[in-house]
């Protein structure tokens, strides 16, 4: 009977030292760290497994082994969150794992300057993100889409905020979208209710030309001004981005606005129909709507650009005409 005991003892040590020493070896390969030179790039889709996932980690090198992987996650029994995540330097099982656990991905800049459309936008996007561009602009161009996100119109014209966004490199449109769209009714929409002369959706309209119009902060407030002064005695507004814009929705802008396609048949046209086009053409700035909402009231029905940037503004046709040749002299 003691022998027993005393065999049943040496198991019980041994089985601790084993214990012991099997407990350190797995602390220790959860904390040796694998060196990654180069970046190696995650994209952890919604819905993998553990399993999935160990197996991915393994074949882009950021772990050793993808068993140790597994048991250490399932061990901590906390969800892993999908994104898309950049791995650069030293890692061990257990830091790959809190980067994974915690999201800690890597977002992508994405920036929308003033004056950008949608032409512009769905460019930019498809290179940054790979995104079939021609999908793209179904998505931005479907009124169903736009009224699906509570918005009015027949697209996202304008409604893109110029700003640097932080996106998901492995977004799709949608969700690139309800980013865009969440930052204009947070800084835009409440401001565009004040006007008591226009509706929202004209503020964002005649936004949207003051932006093309002119970069200097000082100017737009008057060229605000001029377009309104014009809608309300039935003018035409002739400005040359609606021509533009009109012809790159038909597909037809070569980059040069000539004598021939600037009377071009299109409602966005201001050559050609009076009042606003029927949506914006691009992004606008939060100056420039405020410019809009309060305009310079003048008796200015004319400017001309003399240098690119500044303009010269005139009150009558004449005047208009005096100063072109002024400037052409």
């Amino acid at each position: 009977m003691d022998k027993l005991i005393k065999l049943f003892l040496v198991v019980i040590i041994l089985l601790g030292i084993f214990l012991i020493g099997a407990s350190f070896y797995i602390k220790h390969k959860l904390s040796e760290e694998v060196y990654i030179k180069e970046p190696k790039h995650l994209s952890i889709k919604k819905g993998l497994s553990i399993k999935d996932i160990s197996n991915l980690l393994k074949e882009k090198g950021i772990i050793k082994n993808k068993e140790l992987f597994y048991l250490y996650s399932k061990f901590k029994n906390k969800p892993l969150k999908a994104g898309y995540y950049i791995f650069e330097g030293k890692y061990s099982i257990e830091k790959v794992w809190e980067v994974l656990y915690k999201g800690k991905e890597k977002l992508i800049p994405f920036k929308i300057i003033p004056g950008d459309d949608l032409f512009n936008i769905a460019n930019n996007l498809s290179r940054t993100f790979n995104i079939d561009k021609n999908k793209i602009m179904e998505y931005v161009f479907n009124p169903e889409n736009v009224k699906k996100n509570g918005l009015i119109g027949l697209s996202f014209e304008g409604y893109f905020p110029p700003e640097t966004y932080m996106l998901r490199k492995d977004s799709n449109i949608e969700d690139i979208v309800k980013v865009f769209v969440s930052f204009f009714k947070k800084k835009y929409e409440p401001l565009l209710k004040s006007s008591k002369e226009f509706s929202p959706y004209e503020v964002m309209i005649i936004s949207s030309l003051v932006e093309k119009e002119t970069a200097l902060k000082k100017e737009k407030p008057l060229i605000a001004g001029v377009i309104v002064n014009r809608i309300k005695k039935g003018m035409l507004l002739q400005i040359d981005p609606t021509t533009i814009y009109a012809l790159k929705l038909a597909g037809k802008w070569d980059g040069k606005l000539t004598k021939d396609n600037i009377h071009f048949n299109s409602i966005y046209n201001t050559y050609v129909y009076k009042g606003l086009p029927p949506t914006p053409i691009c992004s606008f700035s939060l100056d420039t709507l405020k410019s809009v909402l309060n305009y310079k009231k003048t008796s200015y029905l004319y400017y001309l650009s003399k240098n690119g940037k500044n303009h010269i503004f005139s009150k009558t046709y004449r005047e208009h005409i005096n100063a072109l040749k002024g400037y052409r002299k």
